[in-house]
């Protein structure tokens, strides 16, 4: 891959070294849009990647209505996984292309002391499942949405089966109540989001949806999806049915 980018970041380099100033020590893809037909309109942007391939930074040229660069700051945890979004940040000026050593430091004129990255809580397992979810802007930073990863418990869930059969040139399908889930045999997903609210999914080993379960306050709302013998969804039972 680096070896694929830096060919390109060279061909690239001596296409456009005229018009911009484009770091040659580091891989990138260079882009550039025409806005008129002798091209004396343009947008341009260019992207750069770290040794993996990975961006790590992307650049508006000249991307503000007043001619600064636009800057998209990219960076990892120490796994490599990118846990941080952050917004793009109006720098003070222009550097026709060149990459920046300090991309954020132009953020509190811009937007004072505000959070300015939504961020992921990751488990510390090789599936790096969300354990949260933090939004950006100060005030969210108390209000994560939360996260969680289980199995079904004995009886939690009831359990339905259809039978179909062929009636009068129609396929009719019989819904039939048998009981409940033998514990573990669903997964379990629970979100909550920022205002304490709880959707839980439980889904079969197919990944389909079996029940949807909402709370709202100390109600509890379920909806049931049942599936044929064909693994075609036939019913959707709704709440208090």
């Amino acid at each position: 891959m680096k070896k694929f980018l830096s060919i390109f970041s060279i061909l690239v380099m001596a296409t456009v070294s005229a018009q911009t100033e484009l770091t040659g020590t580091e891989n990138y893809i260079y882009n550039s849009t025409c806005l008129n037909d002798d091209c004396s309109r343009k947008t341009e942007s260019v992207q750069y990647f770290d040794s993996w391939g990975k961006p790590i930074q992307v650049i508006d040229i000249k991307g503000s209505p007043t001619g600064k660069d636009i800057v998209g700051h990219v960076e990892y945890d120490h796994l490599g996984r990118q846990v941080k979004n952050y917004l793009p940040v109006p720098q003070t000026g222009t550097q026709n292309g060149l990459l920046y050593t300090s991309p954020l430091s132009n953020a509190p004129a811009v937007y004072g002391s505000e959070k300015i990255y939504s961020e992921n809580v990751l488990e510390s397992s090789p599936l790096s499942k969300v354990l949260q979810q933090i939004n950006v802007g100060t005030q969210w930073a108390s209000k994560p949405i939360n996260f969680g990863y289980e199995a079904n418990a004995a009886g939690e869930v009831d359990k339905f089966t259809v039978s179909t059969s062929w009636e009068n040139g129609a396929t009719k399908s019989v819904l039939t109540k048998s009981g409940t889930y033998p514990a573990e045999r669903l997964s379990k997903s629970t979100v909550t989001d920022e205002d304490g609210n709880k959707t839980v999914q439980f889904k079969n080993a197919k990944g389909q949806l079996i029940l949807m379960r909402k709370f709202n306050g100390n109600e509890q709302v379920d909806t049931y999806y049942v599936y044929n013998e064909y693994n075609q969804l036939a019913f959707v039972l709704p709440p208090n049915s």
